[in-house]
Formats: C-alpha cells, sequence, structure tokens
C-alpha cells in the first residue's frame, strides 16, 4: 500500500527506502519507502508500491537499515544568542554590583580584546544614578578601551567614558547631532565579525547531530536579531543552511503596538522568495511578575496580543511568576475568543499548575505549553526538560512541535503532501533504555526538502 494519489506517470525526484520509517501517521505509523517531489513527500509505504514513483532521474537514499523520523523540531531555541557567545558576555539577573562584578571578571578574561561588549542588565539598577556615576563605575573597570552593556529590553546602553569619547568623536565627524542607540553601536562595533561565519556553521552542525531540521529562536533583542537574520539570508545564498529558522521579535517592555506590528511585518518581508528556510513569524513577549516594577503592563500585554492575532502572527510569552502566567492566559483566550484562529499561541514558563487551577482557561488545549526559555541559552534539549518518556520526547519533538509552531500543515509528520524533512539514525530511539541515551543518540543523516544537508560520514 502506498499512501499518494498522484499520477502513476510522475517520477519522484528521490526515494527514501532500506530501514524503518516512523511516520507519526496514525492512519500509517510505520512504512518501508517515501517518494519525494518538489522537496514535498508524494507517496509513503512499502517499497513495492512505491516502484511506480522512480524514474529515469529518481535519486535514492537508502537507510541501510536505519530508522528515519520526522525532521527534530526545536521550540525552545536559542540559534540566535548563540552565535554571538563569542563575542559577548551575557548578563545573569542581579543587583549594580553583581552586574559590575560580572563584567569586571569577563574583562580581566579579556585584556586582548579591543571593547568589552555584554548583554542583558536590569536597566533598573542605574534609575538613582546620574549618567557621569554610571560611566564612572565602568571606568574602574577599564578606562582604556570602550566598555559598552546592552540593557535586556535591548533598547537602553550603558557605558564608559572611553567609549563616549569615541563615539562623541566620530557624531563630531559625521555631522550627528542627535546619537541613537543604532548609531553608537555602528561605530563601537561590539561584534567580532571574524568569528561568526565559523560559529553559525558549527552551531548548525551540532543541531544536525542531534537530527534537527527545524529551530524556532526564543528571542533576542534587535541589535543580534537583525545581524542573525543577514547572515542566515547570507547562509541561504550560499546553499549553507542546514536548518529551517523560525525567529521572533522580542518585547519586553511597553511600546507602540503599531510600531512593533509593523517591526514584524519587516521581518517577515526579509524572508519572502527564501524557500521557507527563513521564517519569521512570531511575537515574543516576556512577562515578569516578580519584579516590582512590571515593565510590561497587562494593558499592553492584552492590546498587543491583539494586535499580533489579527495580523495572523503567533505569540510566544515567557510567564515568570504564577500571576504572569494567567495574566497571558487571559490576554491569550480574549484573542481566541475574537475570532483569531490563525494565530498559535504558547506560554513558556516553570511554574507548577494545578488542573483546578485551569479548569476554566483553554490553556495546554488552544494555548500550548513549555519550559520557560529565559536566561537557558546554554541548555541543550530545553524543549523535552519536562517529559518522562522517549515516546513523549519524540512526539514534542516531531508533530507537538511543529503544532505549536503553527507549522503542522507542513512538517512534523510523514505524510503525502507535507515537507520532505527527515532524521535518520541507526539505532531505533524507540529501542532505548532512558531518556539519557536518547538524548546522546547521533544523526546518521539529516534531509531538507528531499535532499541530504548532514551525513555523518562526509562531516567526520
Amino acid at each position: 500500500m502506498a499512501f499518494g494519489l498522484f499520477k502513476r506517470n510522475v517520477a519522484a525526484d528521490t526515494i527514501i527506502m532500506g530501514g524503518k520509517i516512523y511516520t507519526q501517521d496514525l492512519n500509517l505509523p510505520w512504512a518501508e519507502a517515501v517518494a519525494c517531489k518538489d522537496g514535498k513527500i508524494i507517496a509513503v509505504g512499502d517499497y513495492e508500491a512505491l516502484k511506480d514513483f522512480e524514474g529515469r532521474n529518481t535519486e535514492f537514499i537508502y537507510l541501510e537499515n536505519g530508522i528515519m523520523l520526522p525532521g527534530y523540531i526545536d521550540t525552545c531555541g536559542h540559534p540566535v544568542m548563540n552565535a554571538f557567545a563569542d563575542s559577548c558576555l551575557y548578563l545573569k539577573p542581579g543587583n549594580l554590583e553583581y552586574t559590575l562584578a560580572q563584567i569586571s571578571e569577563y574583562a580581566s578574561q579579556k585584556r586582548e580584546s579591543r571593547i568589552i561588549f555584554a548583554y542583558g542588565y536590569n536597566e533598573n539598577i542605574l534609575n538613582d544614578m546620574e549618567p557621569k556615576e554610571t560611566r564612572e563605575c565602568l571606568d574602574k573597570i577599564s578606562n582604556d578601551k570602550p566598555i559598552v552593556i546592552l540593557g535586556m529590553s535591548g533598547l537602553h546602553c550603558w557605558f564608559n567614558t572611553f567609549a563616549l569619547e569615541v563615539v562623541k568623536a566620530a557624531a563630531i565627524e559625521d555631522e550627528i547631532d542627535t546619537v541613537s542607540l543604532q548609531y553608537l553601536l555602528s561605530v563601537l562595533e561590539p561584534i567580532d565579525f571574524d568569528t561568526m561565519p565559523e560559529r553559525v556553521p558549527y552551531d548548525m552542525q551540532k543541531y544536525s547531530k542531534r537530527g534537527f531540521t527545524s529551530v524556532f529562536d526564543c528571542g533576542a533583542p534587535e541589535f543580534f536579531a537583525s545581524i542573525y537574520q543577514n547572515m542566515m539570508i547570507s547562509l541561504f545564498h550560499e546553499k549553507m543552511i542546514k536548518q529551517r529558522f523560525y525567529g521572533s521579535l522580542l518585547i519586553n517592555r511597553d511600546a507602540d503596538p503599531r510600531m512593533v506590528i509593523h517591526k514584524l511585518k519587516q521581518y517577515k518581508t526579509n524572508c519572502i522568495e527564501l524557500d521557507g528556510l527563513i521564517n519569521f513569524n512570531t511575537l515574543k513577549l516576556i512577562v515578569d511578575r516578580t519584579q516590582d516594577q512590571n515593565f510590561l503592563s497587562s494593558t499592553f500585554l492584552k492590546d498587543i496580543c491583539m494586535e499580533a492575532g489579527d495580523k495572523g502572527f503567533n505569540v510566544h510569552v515567557d510567564a515568570i511568576g504564577k500571576k504572569a502566567v494567567f495574566e497571558t492566559i487571559d490576554a491569550m483566550e480574549s484573542v481566541i475568543s475574537a475570532g483569531y484562529k490563525k494565530s498559535s499561541f504558547t506560554i513558556a514558563h516553570d511554574e507548577t499548575l494545578t488542573p483546578e487551577e485551569l479548569i476554566n482557561t483553554s490553556f495546554r488545549q488552544e494555548i500550548k505549553e513549555s519550559p520557560g526559555t529565559i536566561y537557558k541559552s546554554d541548555i541543550d534539549w530545553l524543549c523535552i526538560q519536562n517529559v518522562n518518556s522517549i515516546e513523549m520526547a519524540i512526539d514534542i519533538l516531531t508533530i507537538d512541535g511543529a503544532i505549536q509552531l503553527g507549522i503542522d500543515n507542513d512538517y512534523g509528520s510523514i505524510e503525502k503532501g507535507k515537507r520532505a524533512d527527515f532524521a535518520v539514525f541507526n539505532d531505533n530511539p524507540f529501542d532505548l533504555e532512558n531518556l539519557s541515551d536518547f538524548k546522546d543518540l547521533q544523526a546518521v543523516m539529516t534531509i531538507i526538502e528531499g535532499k541530504i544537508v548532514y551525513n555523518a560520514l562526509e562531516s567526520e
């Protein structure tokens, strides 16, 4: 039997066979072969039934008695921030003294660097200080090279006197009257672009080894996100993409909803004609109700969720604190009740919620759930952190991951009409004893659009 309704004279570009194929299709959970054409699956079933799809130019991919699954989807990834890890210190949350201690230690390790760059300080720690005082704090760490620290919001910068003088001189030369954050960063150039061309392919290779063909980025400030998107577009033209990329726009404080949506539309427009390999369709919010001051208000949360739903954008919220979780549920349910069904809604959190607390909500039904993602860019397999079985892990990495990102019409299972993205292993993950062994399992091949993008033998 073959699940494919194309005429028999349609020849496949590729037929994959020679092992077990786990499809995630309830009508045909296991198969022997898959036929692909133009990047999509045209038939799934027994090899004998798929012989009719062989043509003069059909290529074959042999599984060598291995097992093929739908390509894994990381719904809790941080590819953007990871790409800049060699150029930037990611600060842990804390008060002024703790933040300065982190910067000082980092500076002592980077004595040969021309600039000290960090991201993630809580802008509130400088509220009671004059600009000169803030600069003097950093001058004590270094007064002979620029120090520039980007705030958690991505909208504010903290710098030392040396950096200020460099920017002042540049502004005078360029006849700039008002120095914007964008201009300041363009003058200081805190990113080491010599390492970026190596780091991004390295991270892609790391994902490939684990079987990932799609990665969702859980949010990065616009400074990082815009550079990364441009780099991905360059890699696309060089045919070096090894995972589909799903970007998001990070917002963690009140803003003009119209401007936020406008920015989302710009990023999405940049992805047109990139064959679905680079995508940007998600608004990422951080709602923290454990702090004294709410950067992102309840009113803005509801308004921006409604605007995103109206324009068909997905919404992914990291909710910190139980109050934040229920505020977010309320905001998302308002959008769903308004009839906006095209968007996907996800709440990432680390709270323990009882069935009784959720009985009158659509949480875990129309609203999806994932582990909290803030300050966790260094954790591998974060998306399956809370599972207790290999079967559940595979569901989250395939069909459930696709549903969360709103892409289950094209990905997450091996069915006729869906995109031909697969992960191949020598050993059957269902036969492994525990989740630790599952996480250690290495893919031998990953396939996107019916074409091999990673082959372990060739990579070695």
